[in-house]
Parts: C-alpha cells; sequence; structure tokens
C-alpha cells in the first residue's frame, strides 16, 4: 500500500516517511530515502 503525504512541517514528515520527493514549481527537485533527509539537505529546501 502506498500513502502520499503532503506536509509543510519537516519534522512531521521526517519521522513518517520511508521515501521523499521535493517538488518546486510542479517539478521534482530532490528525491531519496526517507532516512537521508537531513543528510540530503531536505530542511533548507522547504520554505513556508
Amino acid at each position: 500500500m502506498a500513502v502520499v503525504l503532503v506536509e509543510q512541517f519537516y519534522d512531521f514528515a521526517a519521522e513518517l516517511a520511508d521515501q521523499y520527493l521535493v517538488m518546486e514549481r510542479g517539478e521534482i527537485i530532490q528525491r531519496g530515502r526517507g532516512s537521508s533527509m537531513e543528510a540530503d539537505g531536505v530542511r533548507q529546501l522547504m520554505s513556508i
């Protein structure tokens, strides 16, 4: 089963994610394993 979670709170998303995708203006700009989100710098890509 797959669940798509769209979330603006990094900590919540990082806790749940097996994989992640970061989108900007409708395009995927980064993807990877949920366990590597911090090392991949995903927090810096997110803006609220």
